[in-house]
């Protein structure tokens, strides 16, 4: 393998990485993928999908219909109390409703029905760069080398050090936690449905519970310290149980669940995502929305740029010139879904809850990510 000079590699398996690797194969270059954990994954997890994602999907070649099984149009925002509750409308469903689990199967699956090298169950422990190449190698001491390589390792990689990269941080840091379960025939709704609960203490908290014929979850997202997070998420857990909002409670659960740093919209923060033969994509790079928390359009997005981005550097007698480009690219389509609204959300709290126009234009900034 160590012989081998593949065009692109890719690490990490997740949207960011997988599609790549499919676009990328489309293309006709010769791409390995490595990730640490191994295929298909079998540990459901709920989780939503902007709409915007599927002809992006149609792209890959991921027709599977029951990915796509449950868009929602039922959405209320409410007080954590639900002393308030206002619903917002959209033209058309502005999501779905998802399974982790079957939706990064069914990318990597796409991937490797493209005839891309799949390395599974083995970490990238460090990467070499080369003038002209970079050498990733494994935890297992083999070591695969390509003329371009893409961080897609999820959040926290250590590997950004490796192509001198830092992460951006923020003022205040953005910390999450979920818990979801399975939901048996007599508990699950006919359709599914969404709750937002806004402005838990401060403007830039929420709660989401996402409920669909197969599963639920509850989640927190909020800017501030670490220990705050699981008491929110064990109130909203509570409430919407108390009020029949959701069929499960989930609060023991949720004194259990783990706090999670996010990455949200870090990528506004960072000098670059541009290495030397590397661009880094997906939560590595910090694509994540800040409005939502919603991290998986955007990770995809970004690797729809990167790959025509490094196709043309490819091409490019000096590709590190292309590469360069990625930079101003990525935030000349990508910035303002990725920065939070540009206003208080604490403050058009009162109009949200009594003014059906502000509902809509906020039902827009969380799932859509337009701007308030």
């Amino acid at each position: 393998m160590s012989n081998d000079l593949y065009d692109v590699a890719i690490v990490g398996a997740g949207p960011a990485g997988a599609t790549a690797a499919v676009l990328l194969a489309q293309k006709g270059r010769r791409v390995v993928l490595v990730d640490r954990t191994t295929f298909p994954g079998d540990v459901a997890r709920a989780g939503w999908l902007n709409a915007r994602c599927a002809p992006l999907l149609a792209e890959l070649g991921v027709t599977d219909k029951s990915l796509l099984a449950y868009p929602f149009r039922d959405v209320t925002f409410h007080r954590e109390d639900f002393s308030q509750t206002a619903r917002p409308t959209f033209e058309d469903a502005p999501g779905y409703l998802i399974d982790r689990a079957q939706f990064d199967n069914a990318l990597v699956s796409a991937a490797v029905d493209q005839g891309i090298t799949f390395i599974q169950g083995f970490r990238a422990a460090d990467l070499l760069l080369r003038e002209s190449s970079v050498v990733v190698e494994l935890a297992n001491g083999r070591r695969t080398e390509s003329r371009l390589l893409l961080l897609a390792s999820g959040r926290g990689t250590e590997l950004l050090e490796r192509v001198g990269l830092v992460m951006g941080s923020h003022e205040a840091a953005v910390w999450a936690a979920q818990v979801d379960a399975l939901l048996r025939a007599d508990a699950a709704p006919k359709d599914p449905y969404v709750g937002v609960f806004l402005g838990l203490d401060n403007a830039g908290s929420f709660g989401l519970c996402c409920v669909s014929p197969d599963q639920m979850s509850v989640s927190v997202s909020m800017t501030g310290e670490r220990e705050e997070v699981i008491p929110a998420l064990l109130r909203v857990c509570r409430q919407a149980f108390e009020h029949k909002f959701v069929p499960v409670d989930l609060s023991d659960r949720a004194r259990s669940a783990a706090a999670i740093r996010s990455p949200a919209s870090v990528a506004l923060d960072m000098d670059s995502h541009v290495g030397k033969n590397v661009l880094v994509i997906g939560d590595a790079g910090g694509f994540v929305s800040a409005a939502s928390n919603e991290g998986i359009y955007p990770a995809m997005w970004s690797a729809r740029i990167a790959v025509d981005v490094a196709d043309k550097a490819l091409q490019n007698p000096c590709p590190q010139d292309e590469l360069m480009t990625f930079d101003s690219t990525w935030r000349m389509q990508m910035a303002d879904y990725l920065r939070s609204p540009h206003t208080d959300i604490q403050f058009l709290l009162p109009l949200i809850f009594t003014n059906q126009p502000m509902a809509d234009r906020m039902g827009a900034a969380f799932f859509l990510g337009e701007n308030i």
